[in-house]
């Protein structure tokens, strides 16, 4: 398996060089082997080259408070694939659109960049795909070298503190961006002290300015906790002993503790044998909802129904409860164990999902807050580990976007035009708003036949509006994961 391995606005408001664009078709739309991958075509299909443009035409007015970068990470394939591809394997593009409301002269430009991993440049220089994708047993002759099974794609999210961008992948180690330039920095960002991977989705405690994440492994320890202080330094190590190897993408933190969910979607050698990837469900081990205390102490593990969980929302505490939001699947996706674009059936579609915990009876209450169908919860990423009230997911079918109200049970939704697709939402608090919901989302939004991508600028609190404004981008944007927003 993979081997474990100060003022942004004078760096991010640059001057950006005239528009450049490779002309042509992507060339990994063609599958090295002349296989097709379902993730190489449609929105999910890659671009050709890095090119940046300034003065991009806005239709709306741009919020006086956006003054900074929306950048987003995903996958785009450098090559053609070598065998079967995943949209998981593509390598890392990070895009990026500043804005600067007070220039009238170009107040939005664009960026993108490849980020630029060992494994981006080992095949740069021979000219193709090495490595192979996570539905193919990893690269063993590679592992026996001291390399990786499997290529850092850096291609998920983001870790934006203390004046640092991270690039992000849960196999390994981040790659440090410089967040103007977009260019790969050279070095491990990770402290002395930090063995294993890296989480693509850290929690920054806004009290304290610590950054918690975890590495998990198919191997022992197969779960570990890291702490950040607010210095950057690593302040304390932790390994939690879990009873097999298991898939952990995400996790929540409170002021006391670390969240995590223990559910039944293991690593598979047999799957991998019969094509299916590298993880596998089993629903009769059961699922566990664990709380590891962030000061030291024996961790506390509650039953709980299985299911699959990719995302969290956030986690708190009232009292002797803690609270735990997530976007929960029924079962892990076949999709992501096959490489399918089939959309699930409405049942095993994901939904906002509520865990109680009374710390004091050691009982556990769960159940849905809303109907299946919406993934990539964000909040304001200020109120982490405070209770929350609204939330706002992306719809599965990437059509649209949902604004949840935790307090009253209400959704409401914002639906994008037949044939547009979007990605997730980012939200940016209007500065010192009082208000939970005052600020806007960010979010990508592709029109159809391959038309150019546009940023959108939604007003939070009146979410059911057409959007504020408008940022056209030069040429269309792939399908991805994770943004984050950059503020000057």
């Amino acid at each position: 398996m993979r081997r474990l391995a100060g003022n942004a606005v004078g760096i991010l408001l640059i001057i950006l060089p005239g528009f450049v664009m490779s002309d042509g078709p992507h060339p990994a739309v063609r599958s090295a082997f002349g296989r097709r991958s379902p993730f190489l075509e449609g929105h999910y299909a890659p671009v050709d080259g890095e090119i940046e443009a300034e003065g991009l035409r806005v239709d709306g007015s741009l919020p006086g408070h956006l003054r900074g970068a929306f950048l987003r990470n995903g996958p785009n394939p450098r090559f053609p694939p070598r065998g079967r591809y995943h949209w998981f394997d593509g390598d890392g593009m990070v895009h990026a659109v500043v804005l600067d409301p007070s220039d009238e002269r170009s107040p939005a430009r664009y960026r993108c960049r490849y980020v630029r991993t060992a494994g981006f440049e080992e095949e740069q220089r021979a000219g193709r795909s090495l490595f192979p994708g996570l539905l193919e047993w990893p690269s063993l002759s590679r592992v026996v070298c001291g390399g990786d099974g499997y290529k850092n794609s850096a291609n998920t999210a983001f870790l934006w503190h203390r004046g640092q961008l991270w690039a992000l992948w849960e196999g390994g180690r981040p790659h440090r961006l410089d967040p103007g330039s977009l260019a790969t920095l050279d070095g491990n960002p990770l402290p002395p002290g930090w063995r294993g991977a890296f989480t693509a989705h850290p929690k920054i405690d806004p009290r304290t300015g610590e950054v918690v994440f975890f590495g998990y492994a198919p191997v022992r320890p197969y779960l570990r906790l890291g702490i950040l202080d607010c210095t950057g330094a690593l302040q304390a190590v932790r390994d939690i002993d879990l009873p097999r190897s298991v898939m952990l993408h995400d996790f929540a933190i409170t002021p006391d503790y670390a969240v995590f969910l223990d559910m039944p979607q293991t690593f598979s050698w047999g799957n991998l044998l019969r094509g299916r990837g590298v993880f596998g469900w089993r629903p009769e081990l059961g699922g566990r909802l664990g709380l590891v205390p962030r000061r030291g102490g024996e961790p506390r593990w509650f039953p709980v129904s299985p299911g699959s969980v990719f995302h969290t929302l956030n986690a708190w505490q009232t009292g002797s409860v803690v609270t735990l939001v997530a976007s929960r699947m029924p079962r892990f996706p076949a999709e992501v164990l096959s490489g399918s674009v089939a959309e699930p059936a409405p049942e095993d579609q994901p939904r906002l999902w509520r865990y109680d915990v009374d710390l004091e009876s050691s009982r556990v209450t769960e159940g849905p807050l809303d109907d299946p169908g919406s993934e990539m919860p964000r909040m304001r990423d200020d109120r982490i580990g405070q209770p929350t009230r609204f939330a706002y997911t992306l719809r599965t079918d990437f059509r649209g976007w949902r604004k949840h109200d935790l307090h009253l049970g209400t959704t409401h939704r914002l639906d994008l035009p037949e044939g547009w697709t979007g990605g997730e939402a980012v939200f940016v608090p209007v500065p010192s708003a009082t208000g939970e919901d005052q600020g806007h989302l960010l979010a990508l939004v592709q029109p159809p036949a391959d038309g150019p991508a546009q940023l959108w600028v939604i007003e939070a609190r009146e979410f059911d509006d057409e959007p504020v404004a408008r940022i056209h981008l030069p040429r269309r944007v792939p399908a991805g994961f994770h943004g984050c927003w950059v503020g000057g």
